[in-house]
């Protein structure tokens, strides 16, 4: 049975739920964290995705992956929006919505998910993903033993940097491409960086971002003999571009 209110639609080739919209807020950057309602018996492995929409003829609506970043235990489902004025109209909706709109969730999808204590290297809204495994790992006490290395522009564009900094203590790594900050790395992420900070090449890496950041980390180590197996991305996102050809 579904929740109260929540109607499960069926369309070519995926069900979709339609649910409420119940809290939505802005946490950074043009960045919104968005709530919805969770439909009865829906579940999410941390660091999968899924697709939001709102009207289901839309071709763009196809592209729109977002990925579940809250409690796998939560009776809600949250999700982080980032909002770049790129003409993307979903995304634009989804950031002007109200709460008690109502918007239609996919099923969940991908590969990206915990296998071990290892190193997360993530750029932008690619640590959307790494927010549900960590948040999980800590309510778990088990997130002891990773690192993150996050990515961004500026401090402004940091997506939840409080939470991560108190998670992760020393293991939380910023470094920005755009302007300096004292006590922080400045630059993009390259071999000596990765070299300052990698002691075992025997962990796991877990790499996510914009496709050119996932392909730039992956030939880097590569180039460090870390072994392919060690390499964890979202294969099922950059499939299409065909990046774990750089692993081979």
């Amino acid at each position: 049975m579904l929740k109260s209110g929540i109607e499960k639609i069926w369309y070519a080739d995926m069900s979709y739920y339609e649910v409420k919209i119940i809290d939505i807020k802005n946490i950074a950057l043009n960045t919104y964290c968005i709530r919805v309602e969770k439909p009865e018996g829906y579940s999410f492995i941390p660091g999968q995705f899924t697709n939001l929409l709102f009207d289901e003829t839309n071709p763009i609506n196809k592209k729109a992956l977002f990925c579940f970043t809250g409690l796998t235990n939560a009776d809600y489902l949250e999700f982080i929006v980032k909002y770049n004025n790129n003409g993307n109209l979903l995304v634009n909706r989804i950031v002007n919505s109200a709460v008690d709109d109502k918007i239609k969730i996919g099923k969940p999808q991908g590969t990206f998910r915990y296998k071990g204590k290892g190193i997360f290297i993530v750029a932008g809204t690619g640590i959307t993903p790494v927010l549900s495994i960590f948040r999980n790992l800590w309510l778990e006490n088990n997130l002891a033993g990773n690192k993150l290395i996050y990515s961004s522009k500026t401090m402004d564009d940091v997506i939840q940097h409080n939470e991560l900094s108190e998670m992760l203590n020393t293991d939380y790594i910023n470094l920005f491409t755009k302007q300096r900050y004292k006590g922080f790395y400045f630059g993009r992420i390259d071999d000596n960086f990765l070299r300052m900070h990698i002691t075992d090449i025997a962990q796991y890496f877990y790499i996510n971002g914009s496709s050119h950041f996932v392909q730039s980390i992956c030939s880097i180590l590569k180039g460090l003999n870390v072994h392919d197996e060690s390499v964890i991305i979202e294969e099922e996102i950059f499939k299409q571009n065909q990046l774990t050809k750089i692993l081979q």
